[in-house]
């Protein structure tokens, strides 16, 4: 689960390192967001000299988390580090690759098709 002022670590290839949320969409009271929610974050870490800069504010999408999910047949799934994916648009990635693995429930509601070229 993600809060305000979580630390995520994006898995598209666009030079960033190491982003921060601090707003989580979904209504002004929200406190955590779970996979396939959108979040608002600040870069903290990129790549010298590179085309995203440092304090930018971008919109991004949950694709894992540490947290286990409870799956339909009772068992759990859980990922080493919370991931996101850097968006352009509303499902368009910055990135053009994605590196490590994605959650399965991000395919359930319908953002396959915008990353159909990645997956």
């Amino acid at each position: 689960m993600v809060q305000k002022e979580t630390n995520l670590k994006p898995i598209d290839k666009c030079g960033v390192w190491s982003v921060r949320a601090f707003h989580l969409y979904g209504g002004s009271f929200r406190k955590i967001s779970n996979i396939s929610n959108f979040i608002k974050v600040s870069v903290k870490k990129t790549r010298a000299n590179n085309w995203i800069p440092k304090k930018t504010k971008l919109k991004a999408i949950i694709v894992t988390l540490k947290k286990e999910i409870l799956k339909s047949d009772g068992s759990y799934i859980k990922f080493r580090n919370n991931s996101i994916v850097l968006l352009k648009k509303r499902l368009t990635p910055k990135g053009k690759i994605l590196i490590g693995p994605v959650s399965i429930n991000i395919k359930r509601k319908r953002f396959l098709s915008s990353f159909c070229g990645f997956i």
